[in-house]
């Protein structure tokens, strides 16, 4: 009987350290709530979309303003816009779940072109609306604001130059590594963004990155980085040393 108590006591004891290792390695792994880089670029990237309302489709919907308007100068018209001011809301949806690509977006846009004595100069712009997006990489849930000032508008300027600030702040769930769920703010700020006439996309150019944000468990974060556009719909993102390429074609 003796023996049996001590070998169920050292069965116990084994027992017990083999269920103290299990938790103790359970605890190594639990998730730290850390945003990681990967999530931020995912961010980030998708914040260009064409797709849900991103800085791309933006971008695209002024230009074609300025394009159709400038066909509108060379019949000699477009010095009676100047000063007056314009409007209009654009919305998108889509489901596509064959993909797992769905968005949908609304934004209100107005716009003046500016002019000095009777000479258009540029035109302003401005947009504010909601986007949502479900990818296979990340869904958010955002409002989105912008500021465009277009300029090259005559005739010997080959490109249109834009420059504006765009803001996109909101929930987002990632789907990638440990999968956080966080809210952010990404502000896109450019100066020289260059967009060929004829096709209106954009082919050279750099701006500046930030995100800001927190995690649902509470840990802060923010980052800053530089993004160079390569002129075939696609970018290159450097954040936190890292390169990443951003696509606004979905594949």
């Amino acid at each position: 009987m003796k023996t049996r108590r001590v070998r169920k006591t050292v069965l116990s004891l084994l027992m017990l350290s083999g269920l103290a290792i299990m938790v103790f390695s359970c605890k190594k792994d639990e998730d730290d709530g850390v945003i990681t880089s990967d999530e931020m670029a995912e961010a980030v990237s998708q914040s260009f979309s064409s797709s849900g309302g991103g800085l791309v489709v933006q971008t695209n919907t002024a230009l074609s303003v300025v394009s159709a308007a400038n066909g509108e100068r060379k019949a000699g018209k477009l010095s009676d816009q100047c000063d007056i001011p314009y409007s209009k809301t654009l919305t998108s949806a889509n489901s596509d779940t064959a993909t797992y690509y769905t968005w949908s977006y609304g934004i209100t846009w107005s716009w003046v072109l500016a002019c000095t004595e009777g000479v258009p100069t540029q035109y302003e712009f401005k947009a504010a609306g909601r986007a949502l997006y479900d990818f296979p990489r990340m869904s958010s849930d955002d409002s989105v604001s912008n500021k465009i000032v277009v300029t090259g508008l005559s005739d010997d300027s080959t490109f249109y130059k834009a420059s504006q600030t765009y803001i996109r702040t909101g929930t987002q769930q990632s789907k990638i590594g440990k999968m956080h769920k966080f809210t952010s703010t990404v502000t896109v700020t450019s100066t020289n963004m260059y967009i060929n006439k004829s096709t209106l996309r954009i082919v050279s150019g750099t701006a500046t990155v930030n995100i800001k944000g927190e995690s649902s468990s509470g840990k802060s974060f923010a980052l800053s980085g530089t993004l160079t556009f390569s002129g075939n719909d696609a970018a290159s993102l450097v954040l936190n040393d890292t390169k990443y390429t951003v696509s606004w074609i979905k594949e």
